[in-house]
């Protein structure tokens, strides 16, 4: 049955291809700048192309001791080309045209004007906004964003209108916590949530904040791709930085990233460690409506969890001639989370009862060490046509252990209890996986090209848990015979997609259809006991632009994506309990299919650009977590597919530079939200209005000098069984540079207000309870950026935008 299906998947994906055949055409622009009086050679001048949409920087380089430049890997769009040289005019060549004929543009000898002021030193700087909004994606620059220095991705995304965090770092893409995080366009072995946390702010380049990627794309995600790009050197020689923060209350990094770059060869190199300790103060109170009583509950919870970060990269790009490019990348390192909790717990009945007294601490340990390795071949074939093969293996060993106990006390929180309850989880698991993908482009026609490919992806997770409680019979802890277990968990997807892209009558079109096979067993070892799924599903895409002009584009753009439960999720035994609460995970979850559809407008000139994107999302089939009270009055946890949920949205977003030294960033994204979901043979349905909005302030006190103050509001937001509170926070930076901008210093206040707190309410048929969180604040940070080259000018320094 399943060998059927994939060869009919196989089958149809090469009866499209023989019917369509696809690729991404590149040019050569060459050219040679010289000085208007002497006509000698300029070297070192800065050459840039940029896209006419939104002035984003497409790629760019610096010229040779003779003056002449080359600009490789150019795909067909519409651009203008810009050349700086300190005590010189600016040349800008405003319409770029690339024909399919001609693939190497010669511009010939270009002529630089002297400046009509004579100056003794100029820096050349070019000011890239904080976040631009493009046809296909949001791009967020994180160099302008001061309120990033020393933190992580996940800092650098709160820039976007359409991401939401919250103080443990988590992140949600309008509204949804199902996203995919590439790096440099590749995939990664850790999760989502783990890989924002781990990749320094420092070593980024830029992100791409994608809502509704092309079906070249895996269809995984269902909220879209977050595509981090790391910093890379664009001069010739060695380049580098390094950073280093230290903050309040033991919070520790470093990082520093080198490039070296030759005429055929690059080689970058970057490590980064992290010492971040986090304390929170969360309080539990709970009111169960039993038959005869109500019975009240409160759970206060002292919380210290340190994060331990350290990792190494390494990339290589290899050219050994126009035609034929090889990359390779690895990463290695472990990310590792030590968590104390404290918990005072204490309860009565009414009708009254005896009051109990308890105190509950645990301790949580993760520690995932892994390593990723990415190889990449791209051959351009004859007559343009482009063949890409890419290679992806990971290795991860995930350790973790919760040990926890309950004493009884008194109502002064003496111990009174000689025999404590005292449990020990270890859950010792690796896992590998494989993805292999090709992906094949052709030129039809000069203005349309076909886009087709295939990919596997195979993941195996093996999990070992050993669930033990103390027995004081015989001084040891002992197994639990049901929750201590072995099982693997397997999961294999076959992929297939065709894209066809066109320009006609100034529209920008994309059509496409990708088809994945899902083919998946969970297994208990040693057992007759499994679970397993498989099913075809089918993801049709298309997106629409039209540039009504030089300043204004519109858009349209539909995806159906698809998110895949994980072994977690899956898991049939309870890996936590306490005195309140159990979860388990449920080995029958099925994936949720969602579609997204957007509609959105872009205006850029000059120093200001506006853009507005309606939305709507809906998902079936949705894996949301359901709470419920069991026999013995704890809170047990389980995820179901019983639910679904629709959002409708509006995100605006502008930035205005008010004058030479101000700049302001402004956004909000309004949502309306249903969601319902059954519980215990009963339907809920639950929805309102929910609004976030920022606003960033960026100031140049001096040209050495900027400071930056960020505002954030997000609304009350509603669940499938209650409701989030609203939240707020005020983030202050100040960056000071010296030695030419080489070395600078920062400083921030993170949450000065001191405002980061919320409530979660949720409620069952018998049970109502509040989570009220009370987190860190403020949080200051002190940071210092060093950057170094060896690049050997004759010519005093020049800064650009793509200075490291």
């Amino acid at each position: 049955m399943i060998q059927s299906k994939i060869k009919q998947l196989i089958l149809g994906f090469f009866l499209i291809s023989n019917i369509l055949s696809a690729t991404d055409v590149k040019w050569q622009i060459t050219g040679k700048i010289i000085e208007d009086k002497t006509e000698e050679a300029i070297p070192y001048a800065t050459v840039a192309i940029y896209n006419k949409i939104d002035s984003s920087v497409i790629t760019g380089t610096i010229s040779d001791e003779h003056g002449q430049f080359t600009l490789e890997k150019i795909s067909l769009g519409d651009y203008y080309l810009k050349i700086s040289f300190m005590g010189y005019q600016d040349y800008i060549l405003n319409n770029l045209v690339l024909t399919e004929n001609i693939k190497i543009v010669d511009l010939g000898t270009i002529t630089l004007k002297p400046s009509l002021e004579e100056l003794e030193a100029v820096q050349v700087k070019a000011k890239v906004s904080s976040i631009k909004n493009t046809v296909d994606k949001q791009i967020l620059n994180v160099g302008s964003n001061l309120s990033a220095i020393g933190g992580t991705a996940v800092d650098a995304l709160k820039m976007s209108p359409s991401i939401q965090t919250d103080s443990d770092g988590n992140v949600k893409l309008r509204g949804s916590a199902n996203f995919i995080v590439l790096i440099n366009g590749k995939p990664t072995t850790l999760t989502p949530t783990e890989v924002l946390k781990q990749t320094p702010a420092n070593s980024i380049n830029k992100i791409e904040v994608i809502t509704n990627p092309s079906v070249k794309y895996s269809a995984e995600g269902g909220a879209g791709i977050i595509n981090i790009i790391l910093k890379k050197g664009i001069e010739s020689g060695l380049n580098g930085i390094i950073n280093a923060t230290i903050g309040s209350r033991s919070k520790y990094s470093s990082d520093a990233n080198f490039n070296l770059n030759k005429k055929k060869i690059s080689y970058s190199l970057g490590f980064d460690w992290r010492d971040f300790t986090k304390v929170a103060y969360n309080n539990y109170y709970r009111t169960l409506y039993n038959e005869d009583n109500t019975h009240y509950a409160q759970m206060l919870q002292d919380r210290r969890f340190t994060e331990s970060n350290l990792g190494f990269r390494f990339g290589l790009d290899y050219n050994p001639n126009e035609k034929n490019n090889f990359t390779y990348s690895f990463h290695t390192g472990y990310n590792k989370v030590d968590g104390y909790v404290l918990n005072t717990n204490s309860g009565y009945t009414i009708p009254a009862s005896t009051e109990e007294h308890k105190y509950n601490p645990f301790y949580l340990k993760m520690k995932p060490v892994f390593f990723t390795n990415n190889l990449g071949y791209t051959r351009t074939l004859n007559e343009g046509d482009n063949l890409a093969f890419n290679l992806y293996y990971s290795y991860i060993d995930y350790d973790f252990n919760n040990q926890q106990a309950s004493y009884i006390t008194d109502e002064n929180a003496v111990i009174i209890d000689t025999e404590p309850y005292r449990l020990n989880v270890l859950n010792k698991n690796n896992s590998n996986d494989v993805r292999f993908d090709i992906d094949y482009t052709n030129t039809l026609k000069e203005n349309t090209t076909l886009e087709t490919g295939m990919s596997f992806h195979q993941y195996n997770r093996f999990l070992d848990i050993t669930y033990a409680q103390y027995d004081y019979n015989v001084n040891d802890f002992v197994n639990h015979p049901d929750y201590t277990n072995k099982y693997n968990f397997d999961e294999a997807v076959y992929a297939a997609y065709v894209n066809l892209n066109s320009s006609v009558l100034g529209l920008n079109t994309s059509f496409g259809l990708r088809i994945e096979y899902t083919d998946r067993l969970l297994k208990r070892k040693n057992s007759n006991e499994k679970y397993a799924f498989d099913r075809v599903n089918y993801f049709p895409g298309f997106s629409i632009s039209k540039n009504l002009n030089d300043n204004n584009s519109i858009k349209l753009a539909m995806t159906n994506r698809i998110n895949r439960p994980d072994e977690y999720m899956m898991n049939p035994f309870p890996e936590f309990q306490d005195d309140y609460f159990y979860a388990e995970g449920n080995p029958y979850l099925i994936p949720e299919i969602v579609r997204n559809i957007e509609v959105g407008y872009n205006y850029s000139k000059n120093k200001t650009s506006f853009s507005s994107n309606l939305y709507y999302r809906q998902t079936t089939d949705k894996l949301e977590q359901k709470l419920t009270v069991r026999e013995d009055d704890k809170i047990g946890t389980i995820f179901h597919n019983d639910a679904a949920d629709k959002a409708f949205g509006l995100e605006l977003m502008g930035n205005f530079q008010i004058n030479d030294w101000w700049s302001v960033n402004a956004n909000t994204n309004l949502f309306h939200y249903d969601i319902w979901a059954i519980v215990e043979d009963v339907k809920t349905s639950r929805n309102n209005f929910t609004w976030s909005a920022q606003l960033v302030n960026s100031i140049n006190i001096s040209e050495s000098t900027s400071l930056q103050l960020t505002g954030y509001y997000n609304s009350k937001s509603v669940r499938s069984q209650g409701e989030l509170s609203s939240f707020y926070f005020l983030d202050i930076a100040l960056k000071q540079q010296f030695m030419n901008d080489r070395l600078s210093i920062s400083l921030q206040c993170k949450d000065i207000l001191q405002s980061l707190n919320y409530e979660l309410t949720t409620y069952t048929a018998n049970m109502d309870l509040l989570g009220d969180f009370n987190n860190e604040s403020p949080i200051v940070l002190f940071g210092v950026s060093y950057k170094l080259s060896n690049y050997k000018k004759k010519t005093k320094d020049v800064q650009t935008e793509f200075d490291m």
